[in-house]
């Protein structure tokens, strides 16, 4: 199930719960307001009939035939009323009737509440529905009721409507189902519309799902092109980032690879195309089958293999299966070693090539010697193939408390900024056109960064004071 089926399950199951509990708590409780207000207005009543039975009381001296004067209360009533209205006779022409005009009924309904009087030990002397004629009523239920008094004495109690019986009337209970239905089509209503919203809400919620999930599909079939539209700034929003960043990323890499296959077929190209071209020409007599010609050949083969066991060598470090010897070397006996190997090669072009301690004592560090070893003839051969005649090559080693960095600085031509990310990737040059000879394979730099990687640390690139480039290997001190 799609997770916007799901999203609005599950907010019509909250819908759901939610309105129905409204619905029974708003109903009980306008159950019991409506109770208690109908309970106020008999407790009114009740004090009214109060003062009439306590006049009945003391005018009679005690409860005999009240049963006959509460059923005469209405009749009573009617009878003053339309005297009141009409005078002592009702005939004369034209004469209105408002009261006569309606039946007796009527107006003993409009005053028919059920009253009930017990005496003082709680035996029910008066009943207008006769039902309770004779019965003790519980104190507790006497409680509800208001006292009748005579001469400030207690003399009974006199119980009205929903103190005698706790059942509301018809007229209250189709009130308050109306009021029930009144409430249910208010939460109907409300719940339609809250779930109309959700539906909305959850919509706007997977739509931007709905637009990954599609280029996803779009990069797994290898489109790399177009990119998530960013909305809001929510979490979605940044997946939708994040997501965008990995296709650049892709992208990025499978030109890169591309690249890198282009180059490697470019530079593999040359040497091979040299073997095949004297191969030929010696089989067809042109080059004689001479030590010099074979010799050559045998530089090209060396060439060619050496090229292919820098890139064996790169796959190996980035893959994750090159093993080191890791164990406690002298970083300033590397260092030495290298400028003196490379001393020869300096003094041809008079350069200065000189070594530099910074910092108390020989800092000591934990690595790989042959590799780390690698990584410095690297930085000090570039160093000085790109330094012109005449110029400044240094080597210096610092330690602190968190690294320890080797340092190679030249007076060269420096490394323009926006070359310095790339000049680690494989195959890459700052001058294309420069040959293998001059330029060298664009493989060194891409594996003495692995290697730095592999032991935890990192090289930066940076202006160096001398005035051309400054390369800085830190590795973590142990």
């Amino acid at each position: 199930m799609k997770l916007r089926h799901r999203l609005s399950l599950f907010f019509f199951a909250v819908i759901l719960v939610g309105a129905l509990s409204s619905l029974v708590l708003v109903r009980l409780t306008t159950e019991n307001l409506f109770r208690s207000f109908v309970f106020s207005g008999d407790a009114a009543k009740a004090k009214a009939y109060a003062t009439i039975l306590s006049e009945y009381y003391a005018a009679n001296g005690g409860w005999e035939n009240v049963q006959t004067f509460l059923s005469e209360i209405p009749k009573q009533v009617f009878l003053t009323l339309d005297k009141s209205i009409h005078g002592d006779s009702r005939s004369g022409e034209g004469e209105a009737a408002t009261i006569a005009a309606y039946p007796y009924e009527t107006i003993r309904s409009l005053i028919a509440d059920r009253i009930a009087v017990a005496d003082l030990r709680g035996v029910i002397v008066a009943d207008t529905s006769g039902k309770l004629l004779g019965t003790v009523h519980p104190p507790r239920h006497l409680a509800h009721g208001y006292a009748i008094s005579v001469d400030f004495q207690k003399v009974g109690t006199v119980l009205v409507g929903s103190m005698v019986d706790s059942s509301l009337t018809g007229v209250d209970e189709r009130f308050l189902d109306s009021v029930s239905a009144s409430i249910l089509w208010a939460t109907l209503g409300a719940s339609l519309i809250a779930l109309l919203m959700g539906l909305l809400f959850t919509r706007r919620v997977t739509r931007p799902l709905a637009s990954l999930n599609a280029a996803a599909r779009r990069v797994a079939a290898g489109d790399l092109s177009t990119p998530v539209e960013i909305g809001s700034k929510d979490e979605i929003s940044e997946l939708s980032v994040s997501f965008n960043t990995m296709t650049e990323e892709l992208r990025r890499l499978e030109e890169a690879k591309k690249r890198i296959i282009a180059d490697a077929a470019h530079e593999l190209r040359t040497p091979v195309t040299l073997l095949q071209g004297t191969v030929e020409a010696m089989i067809d007599g042109v080059y004689p089958l001479d030590i010099a010609t074979l010799r050559s050949m045998h530089e090209e083969t060396i060439r060619l293999s050496g090229l292919i066991d820098s890139l064996r060598e790169l796959e190996t470090i980035e893959s994750g299966e090159l093993e080191l010897d890791l164990k406690e070397v002298d970083v300033l006996e590397i260092v030495r070693k290298a400028v003196s190997l490379f001393s020869a090669q300096a003094s041809a072009k008079r350069i200065e090539l000189s070594v530099e301690s910074r910092g108390p004592g020989n800092p000591g560090l934990v690595a790989d010697y042959l590799r780390l070893g690698e990584v410095v003839y690297n930085l000090i051969s570039n160093a000085i193939k790109y330094s012109p005649a005449g110029s400044r090559v240094r080597v210096s080693v610092r330690a602190d408390s968190a690294f320890v960095c080797i340092a190679v600085d030249d007076s060269g031509p420096g490394i323009p900024e926006d070359e310095r990310e790339r000049i680690f990737e494989r195959f890459y040059r700052i001058d294309r056109s420069r040959s293998q000879d001059s330029g060298g394979r664009g493989l060194g730099l891409a594996i003495a960064s692995e290697i730095v990687k592999a032991h935890g640390g990192r090289i930066e690139v940076g202006d160096s004071e001398l005035g051309g480039a400054s390369f800085l290997v830190k590795l973590p001190a142990p």
